[in-house]
C-alpha cells in the first residue's frame, strides 16, 4: 500500500494553477491505516484514488483521520488533499487532479453545468446542511440591518447561495444594498479581525471562530443559518462527486468507498470517537465539533435513493437561481442523469 499525502499533491496542483491547496506539513501525517480495521468487506482491487476534502466535521474527515480508507482499500494507492472551498475542489476535478470528493451542492451545480460541464457524477448524498453554516455579523440584529454592510463569503459555495437567498428574502438587493466580497474560509478570520468586513456567511470550523471572536475580535451574532434557509425553500447539501472516467475504471474501489462512508454515516451517533476524531482533525474543541456534527443531518445508506432524488431537484433549483444571478449561462433541464441513484438500488 502506498499513501501519498498533501505536500506532494499540492506541488502538482501548483503546476496546474489550481488554487487553494492547504493542509498540515507532510511530516505531521501518520500512516494510520496500518492499525485500522476495515468495518466493511475490504476490496482486493488495486489502482489509485485521489481524495479531496474540506476539513470540517464529516464522515470523510473521520475516514481520513482514522485510516479506514487505507484499511478497506489495502492494495490501492490513496492520496488525500485538503482544500479550503468546494470551488477549489471543482478546479481540481477540472485539472484532472481529483477522483472523488465531498463538497457542497452549489459548487457541484457549477461543475455539472455550462460552461464547465465536467465529466463527473454525484455518487452519494452525504448530509443536509443545517446550523453548521451560518450568517454572522459584528453589529447587526437582523438581516435587514445589513443594508450598506460589507459581507464576506466564499463565492460559488453553498454559503454563497444561502446568503443571496437570505438577502433577497429580507428585501435587500445583493447587488445594490450590500457589498459582497469573495474571501475563502482560511483567510476570513484575518479579515474579520480587521475593518474589511461587517458580516460573513461561512461554515465550520471558521464559523465557530467568528462566533467566538477568537483572538480578541468581536464575537459574531448569528442572523440566520442554513437550517433556516432550508425551511425557507433553499436547502443545501453536502454530496460526494466522482470523476466518471475514474469510476468506470475503478468500480470496486468506488463501491467499497461508498460502503465505508455509508457505514460511518449510519453510525455517527454510535461511534464513541466520531466527535473527538473530527474535533482533532478539524482543529476544533470537542464541544464545538459536537455542535457542528449536530448541525448537519447525515444521510444513511437506506435513505440514499430518496435523498439523491432530492439532490437532483436541488441542483436544478440552484442552477436556475445561478442563471438568474448571471453566475452560469444556462441550467440543464434535468440533473437526474448526473446523479447515480443506481449505485444504491440494493440499499433500501
Amino acid at each position: 500500500m502506498t499513501i501519498r499525502r498533501t505536500a506532494a499533491l499540492c506541488a502538482a496542483l501548483l503546476l496546474t494553477s489550481v488554487a487553494g491547496c492547504v493542509g498540515p506539513p507532510a511530516s505531521e501525517w501518520d500512516d494510520r491505516g496500518e492499525d485500522a480495521t476495515c468495518p466493511v468487506k475490504p476490496s482486493d482491487a488495486s489502482g489509485s484514488v485521489r481524495v479531496a476534502y474540506l476539513g470540517g466535521p464529516a464522515t470523510d474527515l473521520y475516514t481520513e483521520a482514522t485510516g479506514l480508507a487505507e484499511a478497506c482499500l489495502p492494495n490501492a494507492e490513496i492520496d488525500w488533499t485538503r482544500y479550503p472551498t468546494g470551488q477549489d475542489i471543482v478546479q481540481g476535478f477540472a485539472a484532472g487532479s481529483v477522483d472523488v470528493a465531498a463538497l457542497g451542492s452549489t459548487p457541484t451545480t457549477k461543475a455539472l453545468s455550462e460552461p464547465l460541464d465536467l465529466d463527473v457524477s454525484v455518487v452519494q448524498a452525504n448530509s443536509v446542511i443545517g446550523t453548521t453554516e451560518a450568517l454572522v455579523a459584528k453589529d447587526a440584529n437582523s438581516i435587514k440591518d445589513l443594508k450598506g454592510a460589507r459581507i464576506a463569503v466564499p463565492f460559488s459555495s453553498t454559503a454563497h447561495y444561502s446568503l443571496l437567498n437570505a438577502l433577497i428574502d429580507a428585501g435587500l438587493d445583493p447587488s445594490r444594498d450590500v457589498e459582497i466580497t469573495n474571501i475563502s474560509p482560511d483567510k476570513l478570520p484575518a479579515a474579520w479581525k480587521s475593518d474589511r468586513i461587517d458580516a460573513a456567511y461561512v461554515w465550520d470550523p471558521t464559523l465557530q471562530e467568528l462566533k467566538d471572536g477568537t483572538g480578541g475580535t468581536t464575537p459574531g451574532t448569528v442572523l440566520t443559518d442554513s437550517e433556516e434557509q432550508a425551511a425557507a425553500g433553499h436547502a443545501t447539501y453536502n454530496v460526494s462527486l466522482a470523476s466518471n472516467p475514474w469510476a468506470e475504471a475503478n468500480p470496486d474501489l468506488l463501491a467499497t468507498w461508498l460502503e465505508l462512508e455509508s457505514w460511518i454515516a449510519d453510525r455517527t451517533g454510535e461511534l464513541d470517537d466520531f466527535v473527538s476524531v473530527n474535533a482533532t482533525a478539524s482543529g476544533m474543541d470537542e464541544d464545538a465539533a459536537e455542535l457542528q456534527v449536530d448541525g448537519q443531518q447525515f444521510i444513511r445508506g437506506d435513505e440514499q435513493t430518496d435523498y439523491l432524488d432530492d439532490v437532483a431537484e436541488a441542483l436544478h433549483s440552484t442552477a436556475q437561481f445561478l442563471v438568474e444571478q448571471g453566475d452560469i449561462p444556462s441550467a440543464k433541464q434535468d440533473y437526474s442523469d448526473v446523479v447515480r441513484t443506481d449505485l444504491w438500488e440494493d440499499s433500501k
